[in-house]
């Protein structure tokens, strides 16, 4: 097996941030109690890093913005990660626990680096192979303004470690193809026993052994490392030379799509929102495209802090995966959205996830002649701008009833129906506006007057339905014309022997 983790060593500072643009020089730290957790470029220009102290952070750097840190976002934000490698390969586990074993705190910030392993052996082929592979995971990440350090193992354990590893990171950036058994074995033996993922306590032993290389610790005969270190310790070293299984909890995305981005200064506008919502939707697009999977609703979360959140529902369609074109549509919403309050927050959601079919790509909503991509997106657009409740559609029933042939449907979820299953219309003249309720028609002296007398052209064509239920309908209808020269659409009742007028031909 091909293991690849990827640390994101700036993920408590991503998580809170990664909605600024890219070229922004504000200094900005995330700080939790009184220690500095994370810092950006701007601020460690002005040596703010990691491990110091709020006061001495603020005196190398009086403009610097603190942010608290937040581990319910970024455990959102790892879970986004997941769903994003997903994408790349079925074989995905997140891991955001601490790196101490013992399961103290960390001692110092960055020692609880989340990380995402990823198992590659069944993607090489169908990306290239691991070059190209590579090359794509860090483009979409720099594209998503996530940091990012990578290491491959032959298991879980091992990429962990050489992660870790300048040296090894570099041939990473450099390879084409996977190392040998033999190169991982050496990789492991050059590691500093520090990288080890133990606890703090077992690397001072190490170090206070004099074993400050893997090779050193590999050296002792396990029997004398299990008498200092414990059954555990042994497991690890085995699961790191890959002699021992080494499993790791499998994620399984949930059916929908989940991202977010926070403002670290809420926004009070919504033309504000197109550029991250924008960045949102195109990550959306990318999942969709490799899962083969698509949706016909954005739910869009605008949120307001502790003043509650808002919703705006872009509807589509048809399976869409352009992004320039949802990202239109999402503007469209957006102007007719009033920010009740400053937006700190945007959260781009999608439920029902389902299988794009080349079918759903080629059906059309109007006829065969017209352009299905034009017809839709015209639906979109009078959707967003009009409102949901603006346009509906028309649907063929299984009744022989005019006034029950038909219903009002929502136009967004009209989809043909399975070829075995389809409903043809009644080959026969029919009006053009039918009434909601039949209007009767005057009878005298065996002629028929509706704003004057109806004189019948063609007919009668007889409807009979429901004669198995106790209220029968057997209608014989007619096409009759006016004095002024309209048709009309006309029925006697069978039962009761009376005229209706049913329909207006234009």
């Amino acid at each position: 097996m091909l293991w690849l983790c990827i640390q994101f060593p700036q993920l408590p500072l991503e998580a809170l941030t990664r909605a600024h643009r890219a070229g922004d020089q504000t200094p900005v730290a995330v700080s939790q109690g009184n220690l500095i957790q994370a810092a950006n470029a701007a601020a460690r220009a002005h040596n703010v890093c990691a491990g110091l102290t709020i006061p001495t952070a603020c005196a190398y750097c009086p403009p610097l913005e603190l942010l608290e840190r937040d581990r319910e976002r970024e455990s959102q934000l790892l879970q986004q990660l997941a769903q994003w490698g997903y994408s790349f390969t079925p074989v995905v586990s997140p891991r955001g626990g601490v790196s101490d074993k013992s399961g103290q705190a960390p001692a110092t910030p960055g020692d609880d680096t989340a990380c995402l392993f990823l198992e590659l052996s069944g993607s090489l082929r169908a990306s290239g192979g691991l070059a190209p592979l590579l090359q794509q995971l860090r483009k979409e990440l720099h594209k998503m303004r996530i940091q990012h350090v990578m290491g491959l193992g032959h298991s879980p354990s091992a990429a962990h470690l050489l992660s870790q590893l300048p040296e090894h990171r570099q041939w990473l950036a450099e390879t084409k193809t996977p190392a040998t058994p033999q190169q991982w074995r050496q990789w492991i033996s050059f590691a500093p026993s520090k990288l080890l993922d133990c606890s703090h306590t077992a690397i001072a032993k190490l170090y206070a052994s004099g074993i400050k290389r893997v090779s050193q610790l590999l050296a002792i005969p396990l029997s004398e490392v299990g008498n200092r270190f414990g059954r555990g310790f042994i497991d690890y070293l085995a699961r790191l030379n890959g002699t021992r299984p080494d499993p790791v909890p499998s994620y399984q995305p949930p059916p929908e799509f989940h991202s977010e981005l926070f403002f670290s200064s809420p926004l009070d506008n919504s033309e504000q929102l197109l550029f991250p919502a924008g960045r949102l939707v195109r990550e959306l697009c990318r999942q969709l495209q490799r899962r083969q999977l698509y949706s016909q609703q954005l739910r869009w979360v605008l949120d307001y802090g502790s003043r509650g959140s808002q919703e705006v529902n872009v509807e589509i369609s048809r399976p869409q995966l352009d992004p320039q074109r949802l990202i239109a549509l999402t503007k469209l919403q957006l102007e007719r959205v009033e920010l009740r309050e400053p937006v700190q927050a945007l959260a781009l959601k999608c439920q029902q996830l389902r299988a794009l079919e080349a079918q759903s790509l080629r059906e059309d909503f109007f006829d065969e002649g017209s352009n299905p991509h034009d017809s839709y997106q015209l639906i979109d657009k009078l959707k967003a701008r009009l409102g949901h409740q603006a346009l509906s559609g028309v649907t063929l029933q299984e009744s022989y009833l005019p006034e029950q042939a038909w219903s009002s449907a929502d136009s967004l979820s009209l989809q043909s129906r399975p070829r075995g299953h389809q409903l043809n219309p009644i080959n026969a003249p029919r009006p053009s506006w039918l009434l909601p309720r039949p209007d009767r028609v005057q009878q005298r002296n065996h002629k028929l007057f509706y704003d004057g007398e109806l004189q019948l052209l063609q007919g009668p064509e007889r409807i009979d339905g429901y004669w198995w239920q106790h209220h029968r309908h057997a209608r014989d209808y007619y096409i009759a014309r006016s004095d002024q020269g309209s048709l009309y659409w006309v029925y006697q009742d069978l039962t009761s022997e009376d005229w209706f007028l049913h329909g207006v031909y234009s």
